[in-house]
């Protein structure tokens, strides 16, 4: 190994899953720099508890993954049942009383959702506290279904575009509010994405600093969209773009898509939910751009660390 481990920026982690081991993060993890995610209503304590513990190492990140978005409601008071149904969709074509049963039984087993509201101050409170936090993990996602409380495997029931988006809108109004940074899970709905940001721009409101879509998966196409320097064509906010070798490093068009990403614009993560191995997976995704970039494995560490501290605005 020729490089500095306090140099590694793991861009996004969560590590913090794994709460039997959380406690050996100082002694077990080695990479410089962990951008901690938040993704739903209960791990927000310990994300904060790490950014205070951590106050170097740990980069907070806080906000609602859209696999969780269902439990927050547009309404200030919302009824459970109403809320619910104007908010999932049955992504099954051909529909029988069945799936409307399952419908039924999902919806129980839910707790009543929440003002989305109380959840932008819970985050906003958090962002204020935390001068080095930033928003995440947020996000879009057509893919995702909801787990069946009884065998916890996937159904037919996803939350609505409209409600991801909406909800993702707000969280991304804290970010532009308070100059925070935004890591970014999307998945399929690049174009969703887009055409957000862009109606927001036009309406000439107020957009995040800088966005990292996290472990990305898209198009070649899009990176070039939404990196291009042309003033006339330039995307309205500063886009990033992160790999791990757990999502990314076995797909075929990874070098691909690695090489299209400006050196300035490119990061490195271990998406792992555990203290444990991570430095094992920085390693791997180190050399994996390295040898796509013709960089040295030196030279994609120092590059990625000045990249993610400019993402975090500390570069």
């Amino acid at each position: 190994m020729d490089w500095q481990w306090s140099a590694v920026c793991d861009a996004h982690t969560h590590l913090h899953d794994d709460k039997e081991n959380i406690s050996r993060l100082g002694e077990q993890v080695k990479t410089g720099r962990l951008g901690v995610m938040g993704t739903h209503m209960d791990d927000l304590d310990i994300v904060a508890k790490l950014a205070g513990d951590f106050k170097e190492k740990v980069i907070p990140f806080f906000g609602l993954h859209p696999w969780f978005v269902h439990g927050l409601s547009l309404e200030d008071v919302p009824d459970k049942e109403l809320h619910y149904r104007s908010v999932l969709v049955n992504t099954e074509s051909n529909k029988t009383s069945s799936d409307e049963d399952s419908l039924g039984t999902i919806i129980s087993s839910l707790p009543s959702p929440i003002p989305l509201s109380n959840w932008l101050t819970t985050v906003e409170k958090l962002l204020i506290a935390y001068p080095r936090s930033h928003l995440g993990e947020v996000g879009l996602d057509t893919s995702a279904k909801l787990l069946s409380p009884t065998t916890q495997t996937p159904t037919k029931i996803q939350t609505s575009m409209d409600h991801q988006a909406a909800v993702l809108e707000k969280q991304l109004d804290l970010a532009a509010k308070h100059n925070r940074s935004v890591s970014l899970h999307c998945v399929r709905s690049t174009g969703q994405f887009v055409s957000l940001i862009q109606s927001k721009f036009g309406k000439q409101q107020p957009l995040p600093p800088r966005i990292c879509i996290h472990s990305y998966s898209g198009s070649v196409d899009t990176i070039k969209l939404l990196t291009q320097s042309t003033k006339k064509k330039k995307f309205p906010v500063d886009m990033y773009f992160s790999f791990s070798s757990i999502l990314n490093g076995r797909n075929r068009r990874f070098s691909e898509l690695v090489s299209a990403v400006p050196e300035d614009r490119l990061l490195i993560e271990s998406d792992f939910h555990s203290p444990i191995g991570l430095d094992g997976l920085m390693r791997e995704i180190v050399e994996a751009v390295a040898m796509v970039k013709n960089w040295t494995p030196k030279e994609t560490v120092e590059r990625t660390h000045t990249n993610f501290m400019q993402f975090i605005g500390e570069g």
